[in-house]
């Protein structure tokens, strides 16, 4: 018996022995593994030409939100007309989130961005054309459908995509869509300067082409959603043409799907009722929560009606060069977040951009209350009334305004991961009631607005301490399975 046994494990010792040379065999007929050129980060040039593609439809919709602002003072439009014009985009990104919230997870996260990119270049071919009242309407609706799908889909992207497994890079390389908005608004302060509101919508809309044309060519369909299909060797396929390390030609269980439940007949119905999941309400109750915070601390308030807040009594303030100013500022502020995120984590970052953000609120208040009383060397009031501006743009877009559309992307799970559109849905509408307060509650009190928005902004600190997870360091199976336990 002994003699049997050992020549039977001698075979299997042999057989182990051939199949490692074959794998060796096959591995030297694929091609060199991708080098890094980012050695601190970790990720390939292949992988910054990727996020690169994937955050290029962020530019339009960073343009959407300050093109009413450009176009209505050339638009012969009545008061009630420039009202709908304005507002219409906030409508339109309602209804693009409800689209891609079932399209992500039911078709694919490739398909949804053209629920961003196809819409946006419809509404700015609208915009650039007649000026008509119907297809300014028309052209708002579009890019507001374009404005509700990018904040979210890119970030789910990048997240489980292209940086699963670099746990300190991930946030921050998912951040870089938010990044790509804010410069859009920017560069739409910047084009509004040089050229009709036409010309500019024309810019957006050959952006918008180009990049729906170059998700289409280069970009493959995400892994994790591919594995949640039961598609194994597609997901091996598009990890290895994301530039993806961990590929492994040789076997087609490389890669287990994330979720066990594979259903790629599912229904509509049976998608809604995934929200009995604990996995998938407690993300979406967290960051429904986080954007309430975030609005109503007057994070985003401040760039609609930056020129009015900004706008002080004793000093000479030009609208134009103070809105492409606060563009910059926050620009700066967002670039920060990236570079500072893999450091800090998460929730450091955020409760400094916090307690900084909610202190400048109360500095800005007490501004507006000295500046109707003061009346020796008004001009200092002034001077720090401007200063904490900045600083707040600043801070604001370093984390409270940046976080929750970051971990957005990494806390849901794979196969519901259109779930959290319907926190952006949320944030949506907590922005429009936000613009509707504001100007009526500045008329009762033009102080009171800001002390209120710095109670809520103090308030949101204890909120991310004992709520908002540590996404930084950590896996998205990990975070995931934090909200299922």
């Amino acid at each position: 018996m002994n003699s049997e046994s050992n020549a039977s494990m001698d075979h299997g010792i042999e057989q182990a022995d051939d199949h490692l040379k074959m794998n060796e065999e096959k591995k030297t007929l694929l091609p060199p593994k991708r080098s890094s050129v980012l050695d601190h980060y970790s990720i390939s040039f292949e992988q910054l030409m990727f996020v690169i593609i994937i955050v290029l439809p962020a530019l339009p919709a960073g343009v959407s939100v300050g093109f009413s602002a450009i176009a209505l003072p050339e638009l012969n439009l009545n008061l009630i007309q420039s009202s709908w014009f304005a507002s219409l985009p906030t409508l339109g990104a309602i209804l693009g989130n409800f689209i891609t919230g079932y399209v992500i997870d039911r078709f694919g996260r490739k398909l949804a961005f053209f629920v961003n990119t196809i819409p946006a270049f419809i509404g700015f071919a609208f915009l650039a054309g007649s000026p008509k009242v119907v297809h300014l309407y028309i052209g708002q609706t579009c890019i507001g459908i374009s404005q509700g799908a990018v904040t979210f889909v890119a970030t789910a992207y990048i997240a489980e995509s292209l940086a699963p497994d670099n746990l300190h890079f991930r946030s921050s390389l998912a951040s870089w869509n938010i990044l790509g908005v804010t410069l859009g608004l920017s560069i739409t302060y910047v084009l509004g300067y040089l050229f009709h509101y036409d010309g500019v919508a024309l810019i957006a809309a050959s952006v918008a082409l180009l990049s729906s044309i170059l998700i289409l060519v280069f970009v493959p369909e995400s892994p994790a959603w591919l594995d949640q299909q039961g598609r194994f060797k597609e997901a091996q396929q598009a990890r290895y043409q994301l530039g993806c390390e961990r590929f492994d030609i040789e076997s087609s269980t490389s890669y287990k799907p994330i979720s066990d439940d594979i259903n790629v007949d599912e229904t509509l119905f049976s998608y809604l009722l995934k929200v009995r999941r604990k996995d998938v309400y407690m993300p979406l109750l967290v960051t429904t929560a986080y954007f309430f915070f975030q609005q109503f601390s007057g994070t985003q308030v401040y760039s609609a009606y930056m020129v009015e807040i900004i706008t002080v009594k004793s000093l000479t303030i030009d609208s134009y060069l103070t809105t492409l100013i606060c563009g910059l500022i926050m620009a700066m502020g967002q670039i920060s977040y990236t570079s500072f995120l893999p450091r800090m984590g998460v929730r450091k970052i955020a409760i400094t951009s916090s307690l900084v953000a909610s202190s400048t609120t109360l500095v800005l208040g007490i501004c507006n209350h000295l500046s109707s009383t003061i009346t020796v060397y008004p001009y200092i009031v002034d001077y720090i009334h401007i200063l904490a501006v900045w600083c707040n743009v600043f801070f604001s877009a370093m984390g409270i305004a940046t976080v929750p559309y970051t971990i957005i992307g990494e806390i849901f799970p794979a196969d519901a991961k259109g779930f959290g559109s319907v926190a952006v849905f949320a944030v949506n509408l907590f922005y429009f009631i936000n613009l509707m307060i504001y100007p009526q509650a500045v008329v009762l009190s033009s102080y009171a607005i800001f002390y209120v928005y710095a109670i809520i902004g103090f308030l949101a600190v204890p909120f991310i301490y004992y709520c908002i997870p540590e996404t930084v360091g950590r896996t998205l199976e990990q975070l995931s399975s934090d909200f299922s336990s």
